[in-house]
């Protein structure tokens, strides 16, 4: 089963790092979404994978993850 992770930031610059770290751990480019608007990276993913997009997310500062 999949899972849309979310997390926003204040930095539009994380939101290029975090997409570089996911494209660099081989996470299908469809897989996420960027919206520079509101600052906001949504992954959808398999449950297994949660531990590992979490931890990347998070890496980057964000002020919200759910």
């Amino acid at each position: 089963m999949y899972k849309t992770f979310t997390a926003t930031y204040t930095d539009k610059i994380a939101l290029i790092n975090v997409a570089d770290e996911l494209i660099n751990k081989n996470i299908p480019r469809e897989n996420f979404f960027i919206d520079e608007k509101i600052s906001q990276v949504k992954v959808m993913m398999p449950e297994n994978t949660e531990a590992e997009i979490i931890e990347i997310l998070n890496r980057h500062g964000p002020t919200e993850v759910h």
